[in-house]
Parts: structure tokens; sequence; C-alpha cells
């Protein structure tokens, strides 16, 4: 089954159209290298990258995963899921029984086909393992059954009317390539040894457009077309032969690098300062859009002062919101709440503006305020420094903000894995910390449970420590109604309970903006998507569909 989109406009004109786009400053444009059609795209991304279907889940993974590897659904930017490895499938009235039928011509990179055992042995070891997106499907999930080699039946616990969009993040592995590369020096998992994680940090088991050609551990992946790719390639023959995923670049390498032709694509952690001056160069063009993140303030509901409502509150009440959609991060919008705007369970709304005098009220009204006037407790914040210089903009807001209501707050900027080895306990979790969001899949609940449900608790997911019973099961409950509109009612309650609470500064849903060579990518397919005027909200990493893409050959 070949994926079918409309044919939208040239990436160029794309640029056109989106008019916060480029800017070209106040003089003639530098003269870059001269573009010949690499039939490749570079780009940056932030970085470690896991690319094990089994433990990756940030930005980065999912990226090399969705390349790498096929799931049985794919998602379509209307919050809709469509058939990629599945043909078709088969659901009970109660919502209980999924039955998946496999496309016949599904075949991994070996050459092998993908069978039913295959998804089983893929949802057993994430579920094993607990790691990556394991959390969607531990406690729902009753048990996974080969019922023969093309068809797979999963039970559940509790009926869901979501889960074939959840199935978007099973990336299904190949289990006899696995199976040979186990690592039996470790016993971690019983007969299994370490389950092929050794191996599977620089190597994959997929079926997807693209498999690894080189994995530099803590450098950069580079994926190269799969030219047996089961779908094929007669719709996308201008996708890239060859892509790499950068690591962590300082924004001044970023920027000499794209001027130079050395790079086809930026992330969208740049400031806006920096991305002006890139389109000062030939062939450089610049994308503001929204892609679905939600970036939040995780506030520490367990650890002192933060434990106090009133503290949450008065934090809320002391960021500056309109200052960071229209200077720090252009284009974004203010946050409704939990669930980002236009997806079923979002709020129209939420009542935390800048307003220093409540701010100043709800601070009286704390436990702590005494201490946190006098400076005895502080307020202790951290941003990821790979996150470019905007997160680091942001806290600076927010220390400006609590300094006005007399408030100390120490901010810290920190590597990504060094935040999710400090989320792991509620003692060195900080009071905030800066968490961007994007959902694994197009649903209200999904925003919920992972970053509400107890069970995503001790992970960068969850570094707010809710931990409330009450809320677990009416998540759990919500995502369990088969009818649509049932199911967002029972999203929208929650997030309004949830907004009480505070547990969470919901800052923005977020624009991105980035830097690309137009010169060599001639169709991009979030610009096009977003030139056509259609709404829309990628899943997590999806923008980034190599297959999708086409570069100048």
């Amino acid at each position: 089954m070949k994926k079918k989109f409309k044919k939208l406009l040239a990436v160029v004109t794309a640029a056109a159209m989106l008019v916060s786009l480029s800017a070209c400053g106040g003089g003639d444009k530098d003269s870059g290298t001269e573009t010949k059609g690499k039939d490749s795209v570079t780009f940056n991304i932030d970085w470690p990258a896991a690319i094990d279907p089994g433990v990756g889940s940030k930005s980065a993974d999912t990226i090399a995963m969705l390349n790498l590897y096929d799931s049985l659904t794919y998602p379509n930017t209307d919050g809709s899921v469509e058939p990629l490895l599945a043909e078709k499938w088969d659901v009970n009235d109660s919502s209980t029984e999924y039955t998946f039928h496999l496309n016949k011509d599904a075949k991994f990179h070996s050459g092998n086909p993908v069978k039913a055992s295959d998804v089983k042995f893929s949802m057993d070891r994430l579920v094993t393992m607990g790691e990556g997106y394991a959390y969607l499907f531990t406690d729902l999930l009753k048990s996974t059954e080969a019922v023969d080699d093309q068809t797979v039946k999963f039970t559940l616990n509790s009926s869901s009317g979501t889960f074939p969009n959840m199935l978007i993040r099973l990336y299904v592995l190949e289990e006899d390539l696995v199976m040979k590369n186990l690592d039996t020096s470790k016993d971690t998992y019983g007969d299994k040894g370490d389950y092929g994680k050794k191996w599977l940090q620089t190597n994959d088991a997929g079926s997807g457009p693209y498999k690894v050609k080189e994995m530099r551990t803590e450098d950069s992946l580079t994926m190269e077309k799969n030219e047996d790719y089961w779908q094929g390639w007669d719709e996308y023959a201008g996708a890239p032969t060859t892509a790499v995923m950068m690591g962590n670049l300082d924004g001044t390498t970023v920027r000499t690098m794209i001027t130079r032709n050395e790079l086809d694509l930026t992330d969208d952690t740049q400031t806006n300062e920096s991305l002006e001056a890139m389109t000062k160069a030939d062939g450089v063009e610049l994308v503001r859009t929204q892609t679905g993140n939600n970036f939040n303030i995780a506030l520490n509901t367990k650890s002192a002062p933060t434990d106090d409502i009133h503290v949450r509150k008065a934090m809320a009440y002391a960021l500056d919101y309109d200052q960071v959609c229209e200077s720090i991060y252009q284009g974004s919008t203010k946050a409704t709440g939990p669930i980002l705007a236009g997806i079923a369970g979002s709020l129209d709304s939420n009542p935390y503006a800048y307003d220093l005098d409540k701010a100043k009220a709800e601070l009286k009204q704390s436990k702590y305020y005494d201490d946190l006037i006098s400076g005895k407790k502080k307020i202790t914040l951290t941003y990821c420094s790979e996150g470019g210089d905007n997160q680091e903009k942001l806290a600076l807001l927010m220390q400006s903000g609590l300094d006005k209501i007399g408030v100390t707050c120490e901010i810290a900027g920190k590597p990504f894995a060094t935040m999710m080895t400090d989320a792991a306990t509620v003692e060195t979790t900080p009071n905030a910390a800066f968490v961007v969001f994007a959902g694994p899949h197009l649903d209200g609940g999904v925003f919920l449970k992972s970053r509400y449900h107890s069970s995503s608790c001790g992970s960068w997911e969850q570094m707010e420590w809710l931990q409330s019973d009450k809320i677990d099961k009416e998540i759990t409950d919500a995502m369990a109604i088969a009818d649509e509109k049932e199911r967002t009612a029972a999203y929208e309650k929650i997030s309004e309970e949830l907004i009480d609470l505070c547990p969470t500064i919901w800052v923005a849903d977020t624009a991105s903006g980035f830097a690309y060579r137009s010169d060599n990518i001639v169709k991009l397919p979030v610009a096009e998507k977003f030139a056509s005027g259609e709404p829309f909200v990628y899943a997590g990493g999806y923008s980034y569909y190599l297959r999708e893409f086409e570069v100048k050959k």
C-alpha cells in the first residue's frame, strides 16, 4: 500500500508564502557554496539518539526509528491513522480485542517477510524492558498473540478507542535478527541476555524506508535509502539516497555549516537572530510553523517550596507569556492547558496570564511566604543546555518574573541526559524544569497519560511527580471510552482539574523556526503543508519522514 499525499506547492513557493519566513536584512545576500545536487540531506538534531525501538522516545530517537522501522499504523496530520504494516484491522464491540492483518508484501531489510511473530516479539520486548514508549502499553495490554503468520491479536485489560493510534509507536523488529545478536554475557532478561540492546545501539532490524549505514555514538547517524523498500519509491523518486543526523552543534557552527552548504536543515532550537542571519546566504530560507510541540515548565509537586499550590500558581502568574511568544519563540501561541491546541480534549484557554499582583497575592497565601521573601528558600530551575539559547532566555525571563515578586530563583542549564538522570527521584528533580513535549500520537489522552499518570513518574515526561490516584483513574477511564465525543468531554474535564492543581506552567504551543537550503531540499513536507492553509499537527518526529522529502539530484 502506497501512501497518498496531495501534490502541494514546491517548497520555494511555500517559503514565499510563509512570510514571517525569510528575512533579507539590509544588504545583499552572502555567497554560499554552489549547490550541485548532493542527493542527500544533512540536518542537526538533539543528541544522543537511541535508535533501539525498545529504548528510544525523545525527538532524535523518534526521527531515527520512524525512518528505520515500520509500525502497524501511520499517523495523518488530522489525528487519524491509516494502515502501514497492517492492511486492515478488526475490533470487537467492547474495544478490548484488536486483530491486525499484515500486508503480505512487507519485508525487512534482510529480505525476510514481516510476520505476526515479529510483531508479538516487538511488543513483548518493549513491555518487558519497560523503557521508551512502553508506558503506552504496560497497563493497557493483556496479551499479544500471533494467530498465524499474517494475523496478530491484541487483547486489552480495558476498552480503548485509541489503541490503533498508539501503535504508531510500536516499531516492529525482525525477531530472528535480534535473537542472533544477543549479548549473552548479561542475563538482564534471562535466556534473552541483553535482548539485543547492545547490538541495536548501532544497528537496525527494521523494515523501514531507510537503514543504518553508520552510527557514530555521541556524534551522528547516517542512514541510507533502502532501495528494496517494500512500498516502493515510484512516488518518492526524489527522496534522499543518504541522510545524516548530526548531533548537537552550537549556534555559530550551525550558521557556518549551512552558509557553506555543509548543512541542509537546522533544528528548531536556533535563536531568532541566528535564523535571520542564516537567510542572508544564497539558497537559505526560513520556515516558521507549528508542528505539535507543547512547551511546559514542570513543577515538582513533592518538593518544597513547589509542593505548595500557591507557590506554583504564583510562578504561573509571574511569567510574561506574550514576551515568550513574540520575542523568544516567535510565532508561538500561549498554551491553553495540558493538551496541545487543535487536539481533541484541548481547552480554549487557561486562566494563568502575566499578572504580578495575582502572583504576589498567591505567594502571600503560601506557607513558605516568609522563607521565600527572606531568601531562606529558593526556587531551582533547570533547562536543557542543548536546547539552544532560547531556553536560556526563557529561564532568565522566569527568573526575572520571580525576582519582581521577591522570590529568588537559581537557574542552571544541564545536558538532557543529566536532566533525565535527575528526574529519576523526587529528591534530585528540581523545583522547575523545562519539558518540550510532542504527543506520541495525536489524541488528548496520551498528553494526559504521558505527562500526568503516575506510571510516567521518574522519567523526563513527568517531573511534576503528581501521583494522584484520582487523576490516574480518570485518565485510564477516559482513554477507555469508545465514543469520541464522550471521550473528548472526559479529557476536557481532566484538563480543567489539572489547571486547578497547577502542577505545570503551560507556556506555549511552540512554533518551530528552522533554516534550510531550498537549493537542495526542493520539497519539505511540513513547509508545503503549512502553505496549503490546512489545519494540521504532526505526531512527534514525523515531519522528518525522509521518504517524503525531495532533494536536488
